[in-house]
């Protein structure tokens, strides 16, 4: 079941790359998005309004923002997704380049927990994994 989690994680994330953040059928209804750690409007998202209310956000303050997988882990349960993140601010024009890594919780075949860290040895922890 785990590489079958792994190849749906894949999925989303080429939805995502086709602008396509109208579908959250992959989403669990009760799916907390958790990006407290975020050094910017760190903030945490219930359910599908949250969902939809977080990419409006990020809409409202990104010019261009992108989300490249480089690598991911199969833990089980938990897929871990190392990131490459780039965007320009829409306001600022500040560009930003950093990497992250995403711990992706699937329960009854869909995404019940997104939770962002932007040290990628927290995220293995956080699913008992390390490297």
């Amino acid at each position: 079941m785990s590489q079958a989690n792994v190849d749906f994680v894949r999925s989303i994330y080429a939805a995502s790359e086709r602008g396509d953040f109208s579908s959250v059928e992959w989403a669990h209804p009760e799916i907390k998005i958790d990006m407290s750690r975020q050094v910017f409007n760190p903030a945490t998202y219930q359910g599908h309004a949250g969902l939809h209310n977080m990419h409006r956000q990020a809409r409202e303050v990104w010019d261009e923002f992108r989300i490249i997988p480089e690598r991911f882990i199969d833990a089980g349960d938990h897929v871990v997704v190392m990131d490459f993140v780039s965007g320009r601010g829409r306001g600022s024009g500040v560009e930003v380049k950093t990497r992250s890594a995403t711990v992706w919780t699937v329960r009854e075949g869909r995404i019940i927990l997104m939770a962002v860290y932007y040290d990628p040895q927290e995220a293995l922890k956080a699913v008992g994994l390390e490297e």
